[in-house]
Protein backbone atom coordinates (compact mmCIF):
# COMPACT_ATOMS: atom_id res chain seq x y z
CA UNK A 1 0.00 0.00 0.00
CA UNK A 2 1.30 3.45 -0.91
CA UNK A 3 1.93 6.04 1.76
CA UNK A 4 -0.77 8.71 2.10
CA UNK A 5 1.58 11.23 0.44
CA UNK A 6 1.66 9.55 -2.98
CA UNK A 7 -1.04 8.91 -5.57
CA UNK A 8 0.23 5.39 -6.25
CA UNK A 9 2.70 2.81 -5.07
CA UNK A 10 4.72 3.39 -8.26
CA UNK A 11 5.09 7.11 -7.42
CA UNK A 12 6.39 6.21 -3.97
CA UNK A 13 8.69 3.53 -5.38
CA UNK A 14 10.11 6.04 -7.85
CA UNK A 15 10.85 8.47 -4.99
CA UNK A 16 12.47 5.71 -2.92
CA UNK A 17 14.65 4.66 -5.88
CA UNK A 18 15.75 8.24 -6.53
CA UNK A 19 16.72 8.72 -2.87
CA UNK A 20 18.68 5.44 -2.79
CA UNK A 21 20.47 6.30 -6.05
CA UNK A 22 21.35 9.75 -4.69
CA UNK A 23 23.01 8.14 -1.66
CA UNK A 24 24.93 5.75 -3.89
CA UNK A 25 26.15 8.64 -6.06
CA UNK A 26 27.35 10.42 -2.93
CA UNK A 27 29.38 7.35 -1.92
CA UNK A 28 30.87 7.02 -5.41
CA UNK A 29 31.76 10.71 -5.40
CA UNK A 30 33.57 10.45 -2.06
CA UNK A 31 35.43 7.21 -2.80
CA UNK A 32 36.51 8.28 -6.32
CA UNK A 33 37.27 11.90 -5.27
CA UNK A 34 34.64 13.12 -7.72
CA UNK A 35 33.68 16.17 -5.70
CA UNK A 36 31.26 17.52 -8.32
CA UNK A 37 29.32 14.25 -8.20
CA UNK A 38 29.25 14.27 -4.39
CA UNK A 39 28.10 17.90 -4.34
CA UNK A 40 25.30 17.14 -6.83
CA UNK A 41 23.61 14.99 -4.16
CA UNK A 42 22.97 18.03 -1.93
CA UNK A 43 20.65 20.99 -2.43
CA UNK A 44 22.53 24.28 -2.82
CA UNK A 45 21.64 25.42 0.72
CA UNK A 46 22.21 22.01 2.38
CA UNK A 47 23.87 21.69 5.78
CA UNK A 48 26.18 18.82 6.73
CA UNK A 49 27.00 18.07 10.37
CA UNK A 50 29.91 15.65 10.27
CA UNK A 51 31.46 16.28 13.71
CA UNK A 52 34.79 17.58 12.43
CA UNK A 53 32.81 19.99 10.22
CA UNK A 54 29.38 21.54 10.63
CA UNK A 55 28.13 23.89 7.93
CA UNK A 56 27.26 24.22 4.26
CA UNK A 57 27.69 21.06 2.21
CA UNK A 58 29.88 22.74 -0.41
CA UNK A 59 32.33 23.88 2.28
CA UNK A 60 32.18 20.41 3.89
CA UNK A 61 33.29 18.80 0.63
CA UNK A 62 36.19 21.25 0.35
CA UNK A 63 37.41 20.06 3.77
CA UNK A 64 36.86 16.40 2.85
CA UNK A 65 38.83 16.87 -0.38
CA UNK A 66 41.79 18.08 1.66
CA UNK A 67 41.53 15.06 4.00
CA UNK A 68 41.36 12.66 1.06
CA UNK A 69 44.57 14.00 -0.49
CA UNK A 70 46.46 11.87 2.04
CA UNK A 71 44.37 8.73 1.57
CA UNK A 72 45.45 5.74 -0.44
CA UNK A 73 42.13 3.93 -0.14
CA UNK A 74 38.55 4.87 0.71
CA UNK A 75 35.50 2.64 0.67
CA UNK A 76 32.11 3.51 2.14
CA UNK A 77 29.62 0.64 2.32
CA UNK A 78 26.01 1.65 2.90
CA UNK A 79 23.18 -0.59 4.05
CA UNK A 80 20.07 -0.72 6.24
CA UNK A 81 18.40 2.23 4.55
CA UNK A 82 15.05 3.25 5.99
CA UNK A 83 13.09 5.96 4.20
CA UNK A 84 10.22 7.59 6.09
CA UNK A 85 8.20 10.08 4.09
CA UNK A 86 6.87 13.01 6.10
CA UNK A 87 5.32 14.73 3.07
CA UNK A 88 5.17 14.25 -0.71
CA UNK A 89 8.44 16.17 -1.02
CA UNK A 90 10.19 15.34 2.26
CA UNK A 91 11.68 12.23 3.83
CA UNK A 92 13.76 11.28 6.86
CA UNK A 93 16.36 8.77 5.70
CA UNK A 94 18.58 6.71 8.02
CA UNK A 95 21.43 4.84 6.31
CA UNK A 96 24.08 2.69 7.99
CA UNK A 97 27.64 3.18 6.77
CA UNK A 98 30.83 1.16 7.20
CA UNK A 99 33.97 3.10 6.24
CA UNK A 100 37.40 1.70 5.36
CA UNK A 101 40.23 4.20 4.82
CA UNK A 102 44.00 3.84 4.47
CA UNK A 103 46.47 6.67 4.94
CA UNK A 104 50.05 6.44 3.71
CA UNK A 105 53.36 7.68 5.10
CA UNK A 106 53.46 11.42 5.67
CA UNK A 107 49.73 11.77 6.22
CA UNK A 108 48.56 13.51 9.39
CA UNK A 109 48.37 11.13 12.37
CA UNK A 110 50.53 8.49 10.63
CA UNK A 111 53.52 7.69 12.87
CA UNK A 112 56.96 8.17 11.27
CA UNK A 113 58.72 5.04 10.01
CA UNK A 114 55.42 3.18 9.43
CA UNK A 115 53.71 2.14 6.19
CA UNK A 116 50.54 3.98 7.15
CA UNK A 117 47.32 3.69 9.12
CA UNK A 118 44.12 1.80 8.33
CA UNK A 119 40.92 3.19 9.83
CA UNK A 120 37.58 1.47 10.08
CA UNK A 121 34.49 3.30 11.28
CA UNK A 122 30.80 2.63 11.69
CA UNK A 123 28.29 5.42 11.41
CA UNK A 124 24.80 6.33 10.26
CA UNK A 125 23.70 9.12 7.96
CA UNK A 126 20.51 10.71 9.24
CA UNK A 127 19.35 12.82 6.31
CA UNK A 128 16.45 15.09 5.56
CA UNK A 129 15.80 14.64 1.86
CA UNK A 130 13.66 17.08 -0.05
CA UNK A 131 12.32 16.97 -3.59
CA UNK A 132 12.83 20.36 -5.21
CA UNK A 133 12.40 20.98 -8.90
CA UNK A 134 11.69 17.28 -9.33
CA UNK A 135 14.99 16.15 -7.79
CA UNK A 136 15.45 14.38 -4.48
CA UNK A 137 18.59 15.65 -2.72
CA UNK A 138 19.97 16.01 0.78
CA UNK A 139 18.79 19.17 2.56
CA UNK A 140 20.35 18.38 5.94
CA UNK A 141 22.70 15.60 7.05
CA UNK A 142 23.90 14.56 10.49
CA UNK A 143 26.56 11.86 10.74
CA UNK A 144 26.04 9.71 13.84
CA UNK A 145 29.23 7.85 14.79
CA UNK A 146 29.19 4.34 16.24
CA UNK A 147 32.83 3.23 16.40
CA UNK A 148 36.25 3.96 14.99
CA UNK A 149 39.36 1.79 15.00
CA UNK A 150 42.89 2.54 13.83
CA UNK A 151 45.62 0.06 12.92
CA UNK A 152 49.22 1.01 12.25
CA UNK A 153 50.57 -0.76 9.15
CA UNK A 154 54.08 -2.18 9.34
CA UNK A 155 54.23 -2.99 5.63
CA UNK A 156 52.55 -1.37 2.62
CA UNK A 157 49.41 -3.00 1.24
CA UNK A 158 50.19 -4.75 -2.03
CA UNK A 159 48.41 -7.02 -4.47
CA UNK A 160 49.67 -9.58 -7.00
CA UNK A 161 50.51 -8.02 -10.37
CA UNK A 162 47.48 -9.52 -12.16
CA UNK A 163 44.93 -8.10 -9.67
CA UNK A 164 42.93 -4.99 -10.58
CA UNK A 165 43.51 -2.66 -7.64
CA UNK A 166 40.96 -0.12 -6.50
CA UNK A 167 42.12 3.47 -6.94
CA UNK A 168 41.04 6.43 -4.87
CA UNK A 169 40.36 8.75 -7.79
CA UNK A 170 39.36 9.00 -11.42
CA UNK A 171 42.05 6.48 -12.40
CA UNK A 172 39.92 3.71 -10.84
CA UNK A 173 38.95 0.82 -13.16
CA UNK A 174 35.31 1.96 -13.03
CA UNK A 175 36.03 4.87 -15.36
CA UNK A 176 37.76 2.62 -17.90
CA UNK A 177 34.78 0.24 -17.75
CA UNK A 178 32.36 3.15 -18.24
CA UNK A 179 34.34 4.38 -21.26
CA UNK A 180 34.23 0.88 -22.80
CA UNK A 181 30.43 0.83 -22.39
CA UNK A 182 30.00 4.10 -24.33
Amino acid sequence: MASPFFDSFLDELEARTEIADTLKRFIRGIDRKDWALALSTYHDDAIDEHGFFNGRADKFLEVVAQHHEHQQHSMHVISNMLIEFTARDRALVETYCLVFQRFGPGAPDVPPATAGVRKIATARYVDRFEARGGQWRIAHRTLVFGDIQSEILDTPVSFPADFVEQRHGSDDFLYKARALMS
